[in-house]
Parts: C-alpha cells; structure tokens; sequence
C-alpha cells in the first residue's frame, strides 16, 4: 500500500491544496488499492472510476488556478448505497432496486461535489439498511480488515471497511440504531451520529423516518467534522430538517479539554452484560481525558436500558410503513430475514407505537438534563467483542444482531450527537469503540473531545494488514 492512502483527510487536505499531492494520485492510488483487496473486504458494489478521475483532473486544475474550495477538494469519498448519485444505482444492498437508477443527486451528494470532493463509489451495507451485523446475502458479506473472518457491524458495512483498510478518506452512512456508530467500533475508525435533522435525508432510502440518521465516517474525528461542514444545513425538501446556525464544527479543535465535564454512567452502558475488556479499555480512556483536564462525573441513568426497546418499536412500525407496498407486491425479491423483519412491524399495535413515541419524547428531556451538569457523555459503543461471520450465520440463536445496538438504539431515539472512536483493542486483537454524546448541535464538542483522544492515544495510527 502507498504511503499516501495510510494518510487521513486531516493530513493529506494541505497537500492537495498545495498540490504536494495531486488529486489525481490520489483517486488512482485508492483505485488501484481496491482493485487489489475489494474482493476479499467486499467494501464497494459499485465504482464511479472513469467519474472520479475525471473529477481528480478539474480539482487539479481548480487548486493549481488559486479556487480551492476547502478541505474536502480532490479528496476520494464513498457513500452507502442508499444516497442517490445521478446516473448511478442506488440498491440498498437489495435485489428488489437493482435497476434503480437515480436520475438527480441526493442533497448530501451535492453539498460533497461542490465542496470539490471526488465521489468514488458506492459501499455495501445490510439489505435495506435493515441489520446490525452487516451480512448480506445479496451483495456478499463485508469483511473486517481487522480479520477477515470476522462481521464488520452494519449496517453500513462497507464504508467501515472502506476507510478501516483506506479504500476511501471518508464516507457517508446512515445511523438508525447504531449503523454508523456500530461498523466505527468494530472497524476501529471514527464515525458521527450527529443531532437529528442536521444533515437533510432528500435523496436518501428510508427506513424510519423519525430514526434515520446520515453521519460521516472517517479514519479521525475531525475529518468527520470536516465532511460534517459541508454537507449540514436546511434543506426545504426535507421536512425533518432543521435550522441551525453556520458553525464551523472543527474551529475550536484544539482548545483543550480544561472547563469539558466528562459524565461516565454508573449504570446500564458498564452492566454485566457488557464485554469485560471493553469496559476496561472505556475506563482507560476516561482515566486518560481526566489525567490531561477533563473533570469526570459520575451520572445515574436507572431509564437508559428503555431506549433500545423504544428505538426498536419506532423503527420495525415505521419501517413496515416504509415497505408495505414492496412486501406485499415484491416479496419475492427479498431475503427471507428482511421480509421477516417487515412483517414483524406489522404486529406492533398503533398503542404500542404510540406508547413508543410518548416515551421518546419523555426520555429525550431526561438526555437533554443531563447535559446541564456534563458537557459530554462517555459509553461504550457495542456490549459484546466481534462476532465471526460464520458464527453470526450458523448460530443466531447467540442473538448477536440483537446485542450489537444495546448501547447505540437511545441516541436515535433521543436525537442527540453521538460519535463513536477506536480506544484500543482486545485481546483477539480487534478494535474497540467508545462514543462520545453530546447534548443537541454540540457536533463541536464532541468531535474536539475525540480528536483531542486521538491525538493523546495515538490508536488511529495502527492499520490493518490486508
């Protein structure tokens, strides 16, 4: 592998704008890369190439004539394959759309072009963004570049193992329950959850309109806030946006972590059910944020473990919604399991979705008092070490799919900031996530404490061998 691709948006951006590194090296050399190891991560089902190097030769010229338009300009990025890009499929990792060609772009894949990033192709991910595990029988099984024998967490799958192996410097995914947080953890990279409504869905599959979720996904924090920077803001087209004010979420990267209150819960996301290991390598990093600033807080959360079960009835309800038309009139086109999933919607009563959506909003307000006394929240992101795709396939009565989101599913609900960074690994020598929550449109303090963690445990710099 290149030298160039073991680098991040954050180290290679000043190069290209200087042109030390020419936008179309870079797409060749990631090309060149997947061509040598996509078959055995499966991290794309589609490549935008002849697009993409096109696109390296007008930033080249574009940054050579003085118009560099930021830190995104020339550099490669994939997206999940439920965000339209004209002129290409967009499937949802599903038989049932593969000859769905998107005729306009997403907003999001707009906002990236006119920021001048080259959009590289398509990732894979879990049929119809519909899993935590990342297997999908359709497309084939993702793969994590930390062992290739093992689940990379769904369900977006393949833009963790993307940047995971540097197929890609960033990509976008999409975050119901966890699915941008989960394949950050297992993968051992950075990826964003931020507050709902920020980043506009126009463009994108649904699944669960009022849990849905687009988040950046990167090898650094602040190469999250970057691709954050330029694709958030109001979009008239879609409803759930929202209005906020033009922050730059990478301004106060490095200011330091004196006046942050790192609230750690003393239940629930450090309970029993949850991997030894992990909870020891979360601790560790608390223990270093406090032993370099931060003020640590206990905080009591005796009503957290309801946030799963409500992510989880909102989502299958609404998802049944989503879907009903293709259930009932395309079946056949779907993996038994997703179908299964569907029809499962259907059995939640409109009292019991209502019940749901009575809760969210009252577990919201409880979140949101949190942060009074916390700047951010400290958990770990996944409960359990990662699975073997084998064992994920042969024994799911280990409930493995089910354990994944335990931790992640509150934040959806709550709509609360939520980034997910590598802080350590396990004995099995796989990685080990820890989110960082924060309280609504604090993008800028949560991506400042994950950099500022980054930078003082140095676990971004270890790459896996592929």
């Amino acid at each position: 592998m290149t030298e160039i691709l073991r680098k991040s948006i954050h180290y290679v951006a000043p190069k290209v704008k200087s042109l030390d590194v020419s936008p179309v090296e870079l797409v060749t050399s990631t090309l060149r890369e997947i061509a040598r190891v996509n078959t055995k991560l499966l991290a794309y089902i589609d490549l935008f190439s002849e697009s993409a190097i096109k696109q390296a030769n007008d930033a080249a010229r574009e940054i050579e004539s003085g118009k560099w338009r930021g830190p995104l300009h020339g550099i490669p990025i994939g997206l999940k394959d439920l965000i339209n890009v004209a002129g290409y499929k967009t499937t949802g990792g599903s038989r049932l759309l593969r000859h769905n060609f998107s005729s306009s772009n997403a907003t999001v894949s707009e906002r990236l072009i006119n920021a001048g990033a080259i959009l590289i192709g398509k990732h894979n991910m879990v049929e119809l963004a519909f899993g935590s595990t990342g297997l999908n029988n359709f497309t084939g099984h993702s793969r994590n570049p930390w062992n290739v024998e093992r689940i990379t967490g769904g369900s977006s799958s393949g833009s963790g193992a993307a940047i995971a192996s540097c197929l890609a410097y960033g990509a976008l995914g999409s975050d119901t329950g966890g699915s941008v947080r989960m394949p950050a953890s297992l993968c051992g990279i950075a990826g964003l959850k931020p507050t709902y409504g920020l980043i506009p869905r126009t463009g994108i599959l649904d699944l669960s309109y009022s849990m849905d979720h687009l988040g950046p996904m990167a090898r650094r924090s602040i190469d999250c806030g970057y691709i954050l920077n330029a694709i958030k803001g109001h979009d008239r087209k879609d409803e759930t946006s929202i209005k906020e004010s033009s922050l730059d979420y990478t301004s106060k990267i490095t200011d330091g972590l004196q006046g942050i209150k790192v609230g750690v819960p003393n239940n629930f996301f450090f309970d029993d059910f949850v991997d030894r290991e992990i909870k020891t390598s979360v601790i560790k990093a608390v223990d270093l944020l406090a032993s370099n600033g931060a003020e640590i807080i206990e905080i009591d959360l005796p009503w957290a473990e309801e946030g799963r079960e409500v992510n989880l009835t909102i989502m299958l309800a609404e998802a049944a919604t989503v879907h009903k038309k293709n259930l009932s009139q395309k079946s056949h086109l779907l993996s038994p399991e997703i179908s299964k999933r569907i029809i499962s919607g259907f059995n939640i009563s409109p009292q019991d979705y209502a019940i749901a959506q009575e809760k969210k909003t009252v577990l919201s307000k409880k979140m949101s008092n949190i942060f009074k006394s916390v700047n951010v929240l400290i958990t770990p992101t996944v409960p359990i070490k990662t699975p073997k795709i084998t064992d994920c396939l042969k024994y799911p009565e280990n409930n493995y799919a089910e354990d994944l989101p335990l931790l992640t599913g509150i934040f959806n609900v709550t709509g609360q900031p939520s980034l997910s960074v590598n802080c350590g690994f396990s004995n099995e020598g796989m990685p080990i996530g820890m989110m960082i929550n924060g309280n609504y449109l604090n993008e800028e303090t949560i991506i400042r404490v994950g950099h500022i963690y980054e930078e003082l445990s140095g676990w971004h710099k270890l790459f896996p061998k592929i």
